[in-house]
């Protein structure tokens, strides 16, 4: 069994990355949550034109603006159509299209593509084997792309010529990738226009290519991917750098996207993270995740029909054209979710000493949505080896027989597993999501628990021995642990609860009763955590002064100076004679002040209010001015009208709210000791110009003046006087140059 000094449990998920595992068709969330991949939804319903058209020959071109208006080719009808962003109307872009050659005209567009950072709309003129760019908003031609002049209309298979061009797409750097159909390759036009020659060379020299039908381009990870589909067997889609290499895997292998499941693809869009790609054999729109190995995860959701292009507008919804008629339809991004997604240790778990027993897998879900499931799997051996197979590309990778937690009723969502089986050196934990494409499952932990002491250590030793039931009692002892588990850990978590740091912002207000102070509803959660904090703390000086200055500080937010006068009061004690060597000069000693320990009247010393000793008769008792006093009050009536008092002092600034002042006074009732009285002060600037300063009664302007030297330029009266301090002299005077306030 487990040692007290060791842990028990591991949790699989640290700092929110699941090291050591690996997912298909899961995401994870920015707090490391997992979750079903999610996937495009259809806003609307599919026309029955597009239900029952059939599979274009050629690509279209979808291209969407920043204000929302969608631009859209109609190859049978040789013009370029656009969604009008403000209003939906659907409408031909005037002064364009035609079947002639004249620049500006088109014959059979196809690809389309914006770019962002500058007015200009490329369309593929594929019949003139030519791109042509366009203002949309005046139809002026800006640029032509594979022919030597605007008029041209002839193929070519030379750099920079063009053979009947399909797609387009354009990167976050301005260049423009064409889709070459004719001549079966891709060619890159810089952003200034130049011909980017030696990306076509990179991709001829990989010898990938055989039959491409379309391009797009997005940025994954920081850098520029260029997607080319390819329709030859087998259909897929290959990934190209801005120069023109081969994307490879962490392995070395070229990246390839839908092998094995595209069948007659067409049409393609990209985001950071997403790949869609059309398939008119399926008459779907796959969607495809980046990762270590991108793997086919679902298809856009509520799409029936043929599919001539994809296009990304700016919230990242999908727009697909059937390649009729028809507009594009519109689909939701992150609608809805994948129907299936999978994950599991890519490498098994284990710890410093061989052979645990492995008892129980705890996950952390959300509450489970109608419809969706979660299924854990769990496997132990002593060889590192002799795990699982799985793989990634099949439809179940988790279809090994090895697996256990097989036997229990599907769909039955055991959060809480036992995972039992004799002790072994080595763990493989998998998780199967399951849903209806509405909702998803979200796993935010797993928690391995080993070599903890059960319920069974608490019995009897005759019920330990297995030879009979094997582990029968072991996990029915299990069973009511897991049910008992949440009520032990909350016990266990009680000491948190009185700790005002950690305790739930429901609890401050309980917290705060069991220490019978009353929180104010206007406190920020952080204040009301730092005066629990500090309260127990604060009851220990409760009465003195620094206890009432940190609690006029902590509750009303005012620095008070607290004073008691009868710490600065002192008797008055007459010169003492000082002690002589001898009598002869005791007759000649003087009394001086330095033997009253400083005491001078006035200044640090206070008559006092009655004689120290009371009444005496024959000296300090008169009558009706006189009281008696006991032993033990010997020498009180020195400090009588001093004791038992002490005054505040806060600045007016920081009681300047109607309500602060009057807070200051109740805490100062409540905190200070019964016996004892007090003064308010408020300490504020006693000349105020204008207010209630007054010239030669409560203030003071001018200083002493210079002494009168003789010989020297002085005049007498103006800036030297004979005794005393000269006057300020309205109109030669200048408050803070000439005079000064004193």
């Amino acid at each position: 069994m487990a040692q007290p000094d060791k842990p028990t449990y591991l949790y699989l998920n640290r700092d929110g990355h699941w090291p050591g595992f690996k997912r298909q068709g899961l995401i994870r969330r920015e707090d490391g949550a997992l979750e079903l991949m999610p996937r495009s939804l259809l806003t609307g319903t599919v026309p029955q034109s597009v239900k029952t058209a059939a599979a274009p020959s050629g690509p279209s071109g979808i291209a969407v603006d920043a204000d929302g208006t969608v631009y859209f080719s109609d190859p049978a009808a040789q013009r370029i159509r656009q969604i009008v962003g403000c209003d939906g109307n659907v409408c031909p872009l005037s002064c364009l299209g035609g079947h002639d050659g004249q620049p500006g005209r088109f014959s059979t567009p196809r690809g389309l593509v914006l770019l962002k950072n500058r007015r200009g709309l490329f369309a593929a003129d594929s019949r003139n084997h030519r791109v042509q760019a366009i203002d949309p908003e005046t139809g002026q031609l800006l640029a032509v792309l594979g022919q030597p002049n605007a008029a041209a209309t002839d193929p070519g298979s030379a750099p920079g010529r063009l053979n009947t061009p399909w797609g387009l797409a354009a990167d976050s750097e301005n260049s423009i990738y064409v889709l070459d159909y004719g001549n079966a390759r891709v060619q890159k036009w810089n952003a200034t226009g130049d011909l980017v020659d030696t990306f076509r060379e990179n991709v001829l020299a990989s010898h990938m290519l055989t039959h491409p039908v379309d391009v797009c381009a997005a940025t994954v990870g920081g850098a520029i991917w260029i997607f080319v589909v390819e329709a030859s067997s087998p259909s897929q889609v290959f990934v190209f750098d801005v120069n023109g290499n081969p994307v490879t895997t962490p392995t070395g292998t070229a990246l390839t996207i839908g092998a094995g499941t595209l069948q007659s693809p067409l049409g393609v869009a990209a985001s950071d993270s997403v790949l869609y790609v059309g398939d008119n054999q399926a008459r779907r729109i796959f969607q495809f995740s980046f990762g270590e190995s991108p793997a086919w995860v679902s298809e856009a959701h509520g799409y029936d029909g043929p599919v001539a292009a994809l296009g990304l507008d700016g919230k990242g919804n999908l727009w697909v054209h059937a390649g009729t008629t028809d507009a594009p339809l519109q689909l939701a991004s992150d609608a809805a979710y994948a129907e299936k997604g999978y994950l599991w240790s890519d490498s098994p778990i284990h710890l410093d000493h061989p052979q645990v027993e492995w008892q129980r897998l705890k996950a952390e879900l959300a509450p489970l949505a109608d419809n969706t499931h979660v299924e854990f799997l769990v496997f132990t051996s002593d060889d590192a080896g002799g795990g699982p197979q799985i793989s990634g590309s099949s439809a179940d990778p988790l279809s090994d027989s090895k697996w256990r937690q097989r036997a229990h009723p599907p769909a039955t969502d055991l959060d809480d597993i036992y995972v039992g089986a004799k002790p072994a050196t080595y763990l493989w934990v998998a998780a199967q999501f399951s849903g209806d494409g509405s909702a998803t499952p979200v796993l935010s932990q797993i928690r391995v628990q080993f070599d903890r002491d059960s319920y069974l250590d608490d019995l009897p030793v005759i019920y330990r021995d297995d030879i009979q039931c094997g582990d029968f009692l072991l996990r029915l002892l299990s069973l009511f642990e897991s049910m008992y588990q949440d009520v032990e850990d909350e016990v266990g978590a009680m000491p948190a609860l009185f700790d005002a740091k950690a305790t739930p912002e429901g609890f401050l207000g309980w917290l705060a009763e069991w220490l019978g102070l009353e929180l104010d509803e206007n406190w920020s959660p952080g204040k009301r955590r730092r005066i629990l904090g500090e309260i127990f703390e604060l009851y220990a000086q409760r009465g003195t002064a620094s206890g009432l200055r940190r609690t006029l500080k902590l509750f009303a937010g005012v620095d008070a100076v607290i004073e008691e006068p009868i710490l600065n009061a002192a008797w008055w004690a007459l010169p003492a004679v000082p002690e002589s060597c001898c009598d002869s000069c005791a007759s000649e000693a003087v009394a001086g002040w330095e033997h009253t320990q400083n005491s001078i009247l006035g200044f640090t010393t206070m008559l006092a209010p009655a004689h120290p000793q009371g009444a005496v008769v024959g000296t300090s008792a008169v009558l009706d001015q006189s009281h008696l006093i006991t032993v033990d009050e010997f020498g009180a009536p020195l400090f009588s009208d001093v004791a038992y008092q002490f005054s505040v002092l806060v600045y007016r600034g920081q009681v300047m709210c109607a309500d602060v002042l009057p807070r200051v006074r109740a805490l100062i009732e409540q905190e200070k000791p019964a016996h004892t009285t007090y003064q308010l002060c408020i300490v504020e600037p006693r000349m105020r110009v204008g207010f209630e300063s007054r010239l030669g009664i409560d203030s003071v302007v001018g200083g002493p003046s210079r002494s009168l030297s003789l010989g020297d330029a002085q005049a007498l009266g103006e800036d030297t006087v004979l005794g005393g301090a000269v006057a300020t002299r309205v109109g030669h005077s200048r408050l803070g140059q000439s005079t000064r306030l004193s």
